[in-house]
């Protein structure tokens, strides 16, 4: 069985696998949940960035798609990078011109922990942003 109940700070999750990979399938997988992770860290610090320069920013669609190499889980080959590359796309809304977007998208990628983790483990990280102009609802 690899189901996996997660406690922290009061709350609870789980951590599951699908029944070919021995699980129930009642919640995400592993790495499913480090993507998910890593999805709403950047929102976070995103926020968190956009609140301190006194900017609008507001999230209207994220996906995530890990390009996972199986060949270390599956005991074929030493993989270093499990992960070699992962692409986040973000449609968001904002009131920031496009100089300050470059700045901002820089920033946001030095700040926020999970995207530091994965770049220093060798991950390439692609961020594919739509931006839609106007005060964020």
């Amino acid at each position: 069985m690899s189901l996996t109940e997660v406690r922290t700070r009061g709350h609870s999750f789980v951590i599951d696998e699908p029944p070919f990979r021995h699980g129930t399938d009642v919640g995400p997988t592993p790495l499913e949940t480090m993507l998910g992770a890593f999805m709403s860290c950047t929102h976070v610090i995103a926020a968190r960035i956009a609140y301190e320069r006194g900017v609008s920013l507001t999230f209207k669609e994220m996906t995530c798609l890990g390009m996972l190499d199986h060949r270390g889980i599956d005991k074929e080959a030493d993989v270093p990078v499990p992960f070699p590359t992962i692409e986040l796309d973000i449609t968001a809304q904002t009131d920031m011109d496009p100089a300050t977007l470059e700045d901002f998208k820089e920033e946001l990628e030095q700040r926020c922990p999970m995207s530091v983790i994965l770049r220093q483990a060798g991950t390439q990280i692609i961020q594919n942003w739509t931006f839609e102009e106007g005060a964020a609802a």
